[in-house]
């Protein structure tokens, strides 16, 4: 068991190890308005399992009122931490943060207690601390798993024994990892012979850069992610594409790591706070902007100061953080070139479904809008609830099948009622959860990243255009 308050040294269970702020904590007014917004209180219609009774939770733990328990905790760990409940709060609870700080003190807490994990999660938390943190990690990982994709193995993976006899997330897992490519494909010198003409790649010992055939109009910093490159080298090669197509600089720091998102939404917050300084020290202090393709990571660099801020980088942290960017801001400001009519019959019919972690924790709408709208064939339509969480969560769909799949049945009902030929998503996650339902409902509309879109609107030389 977690240890209990102690009165007598603390009038609180928490401990003063970056406990949740008690001032953040009593910010909610109790007005209700999350509790529409909450994914998971309009599944289950009970107040533990909404942002307000949540946060009464943290305060009973903060107050002394009450100790932790498997209901408290499992409470908690139903939420998508999709932060829906921060757009609409009047307020201003920071409750993504408070979440994060509470998982850590339970985690690291039941950890010294002695407090045994399960498998799954023991599991979870191996790979989050020791492979998504390398580069090369990642990479062998992802080779050994394209080896159950094809081949005798895939062929015995694939049938329905085989998928039987699998953990549920295992197979589900299995079902949603896109195709991978050889790893001499998957690398991101790969795309140099696709770049515009007169731009080239410099090999530097601390960084890749990326120049454009001109003076450059802004100098950027690419942050990778941990496994974009293994899982999704087209989005990976297309966003540095496109940032030197619209006349940026692009430099990929060699130092670089995991941005942290799935170590902080665990409750390893320390592991997150470790991989922050690594990625602050990693950035050159003098470029533009930090760019990110994916809606994690980039609400995740944008809060290392948070994280650091009682730390001797703090200052650098918060000087990094407000440098963060999403890709689709970056190309809305610079400007791509022109791009010339498709050849179609009729006009591309394009919705857009905002990542949780890019709407709500980034505030980024209009940017990725306001660049589908330009393109020459497309007629845009807007999607209904299109900021409602579909349910992947980060892993969350794996560890909370049940709970995710319930929020991609509404989502992919929003999809079916506006018939597109595209869905546009600026989050990796969102895609394979996403692919995966469609594919199972027998939904036709093609599902993009938006970088995948614009390039097909500006093609590389030997490209065929969209």
């Amino acid at each position: 068991m977690l240890p209990a308050p102690s009165p007598a040294s603390r009038p609180g269970w928490f401990d003063g190890q970056d406990p949740p702020p008690a001032a953040d904590l009593q910010t909610c007014i109790h007005c209700g308005l999350c509790l529409t917004a909450c994914p998971t209180y309009r599944t289950l219609k009970i107040e533990p399992d909404s942002p307000r009774g949540r946060l009464y939770l943290m305060r009973g733990l903060s107050e002394g009122r009450i100790a932790p328990s498997d209901p408290l905790v499992t409470h908690l760990d139903n939420c998508l931490d999709c932060r829906a409940c921060e757009t609409v709060c009047p307020a201003g609870v920071p409750y993504g943060q408070l979440l994060e700080q509470t998982r850590a003190q339970l985690t690291r807490r039941a950890s010294e207690s002695g407090h045994a994990a399960s498998p799954l999660r023991m599991l979870g938390h191996f790979v989050l601390r020791h492979v998504l943190p390398s580069p090369a990690r990642v990479s062998s990982a992802a080779t050994l798993l394209s080896l159950g994709q094809s081949g005798p193995l895939g062929a015995l993976l694939a049938t329905p024994a085989a998928r039987r006899a699998m953990p549920r997330f295992a197979s589900q897992g299995l079902e949603m990892t896109p195709r991978i490519l050889p790893r001499r494909e998957r690398a991101l010198e790969s795309v140099e012979p696709r770049l515009p003409a007169g731009a080239r790649l410099e090999r530097r010992a601390e960084a890749l850069v990326f120049r454009p055939a001109g003076a450059p109009k802004r100098r950027v910093a690419f942050h990778t992610s941990c496994v974009m490159e293994a899982l999704f080298p087209r989005i990976h090669h297309e966003t540095v594409r496109l940032l030197v197509l619209a006349g940026c600089e692009v430099s990929v720091p060699r130092a670089q790591t995991c941005c942290g998102a799935l170590q902080a939404h665990a409750g390893l917050r320390d592991d997150a706070r470790s991989l922050a300084r690594r990625n602050v020290a990693a950035f050159d202090a003098n470029v533009d902007a930090i760019v990110s393709h994916s809606a994690g990571c980039g609400a995740a660099l944008r809060e290392s100061g948070h994280l650091l801020h009682d730390d001797p980088a703090a200052g650098r942290a918060a000087s990094f953080s407000s440098k963060v960017r999403d890709v689709s801001e970056v190309l809305a400001e610079v400007g791509l070139p022109a791009a010339a009519p498709p050849r179609r019959d009729r006009a591309l019919r394009v919705t857009y479904h905002d990542a949780c972690h890019l709407a709500h924790a980034q505030k980024v709408r209009s940017a990725p809008r306001q660049l589908l709208r330009a393109l020459p064939g497309v007629e845009f339509i807007e999607l209904p609830n299109s900021d409602w969480c579909c349910g992947s969560a980060g892993v969350y769909n794996l560890s909370h099948p049940e709970m995710a799949d319930a929020q991609l049945g509404p989502k992919l009902d929003s999809i079916a009622r506006v018939r597109p030929d595209v869905v546009v998503a600026s989050n990796p996650g969102c895609l394979m959860h996403m692919k995966r339902g469609a594919a199972e409902r027998g939904e036709k509309a093609e599902l993009l990243h938006l970088v995948e879109l614009l390039g097909r609107a500006h093609p590389a030389p030997g490209d065929a255009r969209a």
